[in-house]
């Protein structure tokens, strides 16, 4: 029998604030050379031995930021995959409605080439899971189709965030008829 280690709730706390501290930084000026752990620690209300504790550098902590986002992102993605109705608009919504509430870190990630093309390559995976589930041969580009995403949910962020996540949703999913 293997005992998982219980995490300290002080620990988890920490790393939260630390997070939400260098995300409200970013969104302010998304200049990441212009971090500091100083900066980070002071929005933190934290010290920087604490910072020390939970991560080895900046580039530590935006790399935890970065996998939790696309761990959130994977879990809204799940529920499209297993449903029926491969062109479920509400499924598609919720996805959307996760970007609406992150736009704002989200849209200075896009900035950042290394976070496009990852983001690039699970919209790649999502089109050819669902790909395998239609079966039927499709002749788009699955790069095509998954840049054709990324490029409305980019605009969506950056200037058309007055439409409602279902206009987007009927937009994308207009993409697969």
């Amino acid at each position: 029998m293997t005992t998982q280690k219980k995490q300290d709730p002080r620990a988890i706390r920490s790393k939260r604030v630390f997070k939400e501290a260098v995300v409200d930084i970013l969104i302010e000026d998304s200049d990441i050379s212009k971090l500091t752990v100083q900066k980070i620690a002071k929005r933190a209300e934290l010290n920087r031995a604490t910072f020390y504790l939970h991560f080895m550098d900046i580039n530590d902590l935006l790399k935890q930021v970065v996998y939790d986002i696309f761990d959130d992102l994977s879990l809204k993605i799940a529920p499209t995959l297993q449903i029926d109705n491969l062109n479920n608009q509400e499924q598609l919504m919720t996805f959307l409605d996760f970007f609406y509430m992150h736009r704002k870190i989200l849209a200075v990630l896009f900035e950042h080439p290394g976070f496009k093309r990852k983001f690039h390559s699970m919209l790649t995976d999502l089109i050819v899971i669902r790909r395998e589930r239609d079966f039927t041969e499709k002749t788009l580009s699955m790069d095509i189709l998954a840049s054709s995403v990324l490029g409305i949910i980019m605009w969506w962020l950056k200037d058309g965030i007055h439409f409602s996540s279902e206009y987007i949703a009927d937009q994308i999913i207009e993409l697969y008829r």
